[in-house]
């Protein structure tokens, strides 16, 4: 049977079937009560099918595809609005070598002049990322280099230094102590950033490697993990020795995890080193009188 004819049938036994107890989207399963739909090979094969009269040679009208994530939200208008555990899950039980997550195939015709039907549903698969956008379109590949320009993309928080005795101001040889304080701008470690790359959801997390603490008299203290604290907990403390005026500040070095199409979380083999804002800070002296009472 060819693919076509083969997509043909899978539409056909969609539209009959009903919901099922244990199949929450309405997927009729095979006889081993497992369905997991159409393979990579398949679902890549689909970027070679036209509609009758047209072909690769002369496309005068194609097919175009969406896979929509089995999850009750979604639909080819909003192909992943939601990406449940289920759908997760059901690919990574039942078809591990597959990237998930489980989704239905939707394709419908066009031409120059725009679509000329509605969307119909097609098949399922476990392959995802495979499905292409139309005839004679491969999907794209999601690659590792474009996750990590997009990781270098992210709108990382920008460390700011807390800085006690407060008020911009200390004496010679008295502790100051640091903290690092995140701001509500920005993504600080263990936040999400979700961003769409080729046809992909793609979740950065950035994470901490470590801390590096510029006192602004050319010492640092770091890197570390500490974020430091007030007096007299803090862990992280200098003392200046000469009066001057320095602009102590932190650098954060962020590492990533990525998650892509609700998968699970991996690490994205890059950091950044992003630095935060001086603080002015005066160092001042201080002299002994003696008062005759």
């Amino acid at each position: 049977m060819s693919l076509v004819g083969g997509l043909a049938i899978l539409t056909v036994i969609l539209a009959q079937g009903g919901e099922d107890p244990g199949d929450p989207w309405g997927i009729i399963k095979g006889k081993d009560g497992i369905h997991t739909g159409l393979s990579q090979a398949e679902v890549q094969g689909l970027a070679e099918s036209y509609p009758p009269g047209s072909s690769a040679d002369n496309p005068t009208s194609w097919y175009e595809y969406v896979a929509v994530i089995a999850c009750h939200q979604n639909s080819p208008a909003q192909p992943k609005l939601e990406i449940c555990q289920q759908a997760i899950d059901y690919c990574q039980q039942n078809a591990p070598d597959s990237p998930g997550p489980y989704a239905i195939i939707h394709r419908r015709l066009a031409d120059d002049t725009g679509p000329l039907s509605g969307w119909q549903s097609v098949a399922p698969t476990c392959f995802t990322p495979s499905v292409p956008a139309r005839s004679g379109e491969p999907a794209v590949e999601l690659t590792e280099a474009m996750i990590v320009e997009q990781f270098h993309r992210t709108d990382f928080a920008l460390p700011e230094a807390v800085i006690q005795p407060p008020g911009g101001k200390t004496l010679v040889n008295l502790p100051v102590y640091f903290e690092l304080a995140w701001p509500a701008a920005g993504f600080e470690p263990q936040e999400v950033d979700t961003t769409t790359i080729v046809g992909h959801q793609v979740r950065i997390r950035p994470t901490l490697v470590g801390i590096t603490y510029l006192t602004g008299d050319g010492a640092t203290i770091g890197p570390t993990t500490s974020m430091g604290g007030p007096y007299p907990d803090g862990d992280i403390n200098h003392e200046y020795t000469t009066r001057a005026q320095v602009n102590p500040s932190i650098s954060v070095e962020y590492g990533g995890e990525v998650s892509v199409n609700g998968g699970g979380w991996r690490a994205i083999p890059s950091s950044a080193t992003i630095e935060g804002p001086p603080v002015p800070l005066e160092i001042l002296t201080s002299k002994n009188r003696l008062y005759d009472n």
